[in-house]
């Protein structure tokens, strides 16, 4: 048996202390949020902007079905959330399958003194992640390497700089 004790004065405590404190959001409101499991971070951010767009006086529906998360003013939505990665050098969007039944994908981003709203259409986004570069490699593939188009995409960046994203 270890002690809480015996934990606080060992080298793991003393590693997850370091690791911790390279956390940007440490300090930050989005804390305990960006602490949950990737299944209740889904969830969260389908509420945020769910709330945000009522906010804004848009009409927030349930889906018609699991393809997608809302629909708003009549367009299904899928809605994807990030946090910064790394030292904060960018969001990573995942699990987006463009062979789903949605109009747009809504890209969350929560830094650790804002959030932010953008989104583009489906047809923009699979333009964009279905691709494949001189070598034949899926660039946005996310699973079973860059050889295969799984039909699951990932987006990294800086939505300022994505220039087909739309603020919301």
């Amino acid at each position: 048996m270890m002690t809480a004790a015996q934990y606080s004065n060992s080298n793991v405590f003393a590693l997850i202390e370091k690791e911790q404190s390279k956390d940007l959001y440490i300090h930050s409101p989005f804390k305990a949020f960006k602490s949950l499991s990737s299944k209740k971070k889904g969830k969260f951010f389908e509420h945020l902007y769910a709330d945000y767009v009522s906010g804004k006086g848009f009409k927030v529906e349930k889906p018609d079905n699991s393809d997608h998360d809302r629909k708003v003013n009549g367009r299904k939505k899928e809605i994807k959330g990030s946090f910064l990665w790394g030292a904060g050098t960018h969001f990573r969007w995942q699990q987006i399958r463009p062979g789903q039944d949605y109009d747009d994908v809504v890209f969350v981003s929560v830094y650790p003194d804002h959030v932010e709203f953008h989104e583009a259409d489906k047809v923009t986004v699979a333009a964009n992640l279905v691709i494949q570069d001189e070598n034949g490699f899926w660039i946005h593939n996310q699973h079973g390497g860059k050889r295969v188009n799984s039909g699951t995409f990932f987006l990294d960046g800086i939505p300022s700089r994505v220039k087909w994203l739309k603020a919301v």
